[in-house]
């Protein structure tokens, strides 16, 4: 096992961004939110996928390497537009679990975690 951390990326606790272990890395939720503007879904979504693939990247391997997809909304209204940007990032279409709840702060409308290749 390895852990990856990039140090231009915050974390909330104690984790690391990413583990890497038999053959995967298992990416760390990341959300999109940016500290003192607010930012739509979109934005948020689209920060979150860019923070994930950073990570990614700094462990060896890349979105286009993406086999399982976490997707959490804040609300359920979030759903059609998810899916565009999903089919942009990730063209080849990895498994993909979507749920929908209640985060800890009310800002955040987005959260993603990534299970890739290494």
């Amino acid at each position: 096992m390895k852990n990856i951390n990039v140090d231009s990326l915050p974390k909330a606790g104690p984790y690391s961004h990413a583990v890497v272990s038999g053959g995967l890395i298992f990416v760390s939720g990341q959300i999109g939110t940016e500290k003192g503007k607010k930012t739509g879904f979109k934005e948020q979504f689209e920060n979150a996928v860019r923070k994930a693939d950073s990570i990614l990247k700094a462990s060896g391997s890349s979105l286009d390497r993406a086999v399982k997809v976490v997707v959490y909304l804040a609300d359920r209204k979030y759903f059609q537009e998810m899916n565009e940007l999903f089919e942009k990032y990730f063209p080849h279409r990895p498994s993909r679990t979507t749920v929908v709840c209640d985060f800890i702060d009310e800002e955040i409308l987005t959260e993603v975690d990534i299970t890739a290749e290494a």
